[in-house]
């Protein structure tokens, strides 16, 4: 890479990695619909002067339904439940090696070895973690944080149609959708006024994890990615990635004190070790 992509590259790495502590702090101003509502009618705003891309309604509605909404709506539940910023960004890793198997089961692509393998290593590696949390509402939260690497799996493979095409309008068109949904939920099980919190009853800390979440996250992280995937193959790109988690771990233990050590470093070794030998198989076959 150039130098001022490779920068590009580190910047995608500190801002999405950041983003798990904002959104912790994010919900300690919003309930999770409410959260969500918000932060995707914002990223829908370019939508008044950016065209929509090229592609079938149905694949925006599988990339914001999946990828984005119901990724970040159990991610949201599973840090309200109780599960730190740090691990969450652990867990939702998992997506890279779930797209593999949800790939072979729905569109009949071959999966290798090396792919399972890094599977089954990490999924070792949750059940480590898992021992390391106490009480029934974290157990709920590891489930939840699973969930969401889940659906992002399953929008992936909405996204992966979406090529030829600005990532920046297809992450602004794709947001068009959940806005209403999410908006019901937050209306029926949070109430008017948790819902109306952002214009009611604003703080400066909500805004600022709602435009952290939506300016640097989505539009400018998105707009990079996008760049980056363009211009390179996906084998210099997809391990970009596996750095995203660590820098998360390590914003949370400075800003939240969230502790990692012991067994729960272990898993979080595993689970990282896992997805890591499922891109790499993945990156081999490509070539």
């Amino acid at each position: 890479m150039t130098p001022l992509h490779t920068l590009a590259a580190l910047l995608i790495v500190a801002m999405w990695g950041l983003n798990f502590t904002v959104i912790r702090f994010g919900l300690d101003e919003y309930a999770p619909f409410t959260f969500a509502t918000w932060r995707f009618l914002l990223c829908a705003l370019p939508v008044a002067f950016v065209a929509r891309p090229a592609i079938p309604w149905r694949t925006l509605a599988g990339i914001g339904g999946f990828m984005f909404g119901g990724q970040f709506v159990f991610l949201f539940f599973a840090m309200q439940a109780g599960l730190p910023p740090g691990l969450t960004s652990v867990l939702v890793q998992l997506q890279g090696p779930l797209t593999v198997v949800l790939a072979a089961l729905f569109l009949r692509e071959h999966a290798t070895r090396g792919q399972w393998l890094g599977l089954a290593i990490a999924t070792v590696g949750v059940v480590l973690i898992s021992r390391t949390v106490d009480g029934t509402a974290n157990i709920i939260a590891i489930g939840l944080a699973l969930m969401s690497a889940l659906t992002w799996a399953v929008g992936n493979l909405f996204f992966r149609s979406a090529r030829g095409v600005s990532m920046f309008a297809v992450t602004a068109w794709a947001c068009v959708l959940p806005p209403l949904p999410l908006a019901l939920a937050a209306l029926i099980l949070e109430g008017p006024n948790q819902l109306l919190a952002p214009i009611l009853a604003p703080t400066w800390k909500g805004w600022l994890a709602l435009l952290y979440t939506v300016i640097p996250v989505m539009w400018l992280g998105y707009l990079i990615w996008g760049t980056l995937l363009r211009t390179y193959p996906a084998a210099k790109v997809g391990p970009i990635s596996l750095l995203v988690p660590c820098v998360a771990l390590g914003f949370a233990g400075w800003l939240v004190g969230e502790p990692i050590g012991g067994l729960r470093l272990v898993g979080v070794i595993v689970v990282l070790g896992g997805v890591a030998l499922g891109l790499f198989a993945s990156v081999r076959r490509l070539r």
